[in-house]
């Protein structure tokens, strides 16, 4: 699912420490390098085990796996089940995730003040993907009150953490000077590191102001 112009990885998560039993803890370690081997039919039976156990890190990928189908048919309405699970045990991805599918009405009504509060969970644990769409957020007054300083400081947040959306929205603020005094030569540096990236937006900006 994308918002804006997130782009969200699909990788390989850390295990939570919350689940300290070895067993589901090999479960999950195993059905995880399965899912980023894109081994999916083989790593969704382990997921499910590991997720219906509670573990985090498996929820979300089981989420993922609804989401983007994923060795499974895509279904929105269990993907949201599974990324609250994870969000409700303290996953800032499946924060993140969620927070995007009450943005745009996936799987649930659409709900804005709803979305704000997730990415602002998620961005708390320092996710550089919700500290870009918490950016956005208070740049375009949604779920919240519009707020340009604090678009700039979320994106410059994320854009130290090497996200490119958020190189490329800091970017445009300088450019346009959002939230911060206009600097062409602070916009280039930041929308120069996002089209590095391959982001195709920053890649176009930098060609429609002659960067390039």
């Amino acid at each position: 699912m994308k918002y804006a112009t997130l782009i969200l990885p699909v990788a390989l998560v850390m295990l939570s420490a919350c689940n300290s039993d070895p067993y589901k803890n090999a479960i999950m370690t195993r059905g995880a390098a399965l899912y980023a081997s894109k081994n999916y039919t083989q790593a969704l039976p382990l997921l499910r085990e590991a997720a219906q156990a509670n573990n985090p890190d498996a929820q979300l990928l089981l989420a993922k796996s609804y989401d983007f189908g994923h060795g499974v048919p895509a279904n929105m309405k269990e993907a949201v089940k599974w990324y609250t699970a994870a969000a409700n045990g303290g996953n800032a991805n499946a924060q993140d995730n969620l927070g995007t599918c009450y943005a745009t009405g996936s799987g649930v009504p659409k709900n804005l003040v709803k979305a704000f509060s997730l990415y602002n969970q998620a961005a708390a644990q320092n996710d550089a993907s919700a500290l870009n769409n918490l950016g956005l957020c208070y740049l375009n007054g949604e779920g919240t009150e519009a707020d340009p300083g604090m678009a700039a400081e979320c994106f410059r947040r994320a854009a130290k953490l090497g996200n490119s959306n958020g190189q490329y929205n800091l970017g445009r603020c300088y450019f346009h000077g959002l939230g911060v005094e206009q600097d062409l030569e602070q916009s280039k540096q930041w929308v120069k590191k996002a089209a590095l990236q391959g982001h195709k937006n920053a890649t176009a900006f930098m060609e429609d102001n002659e960067w390039i």
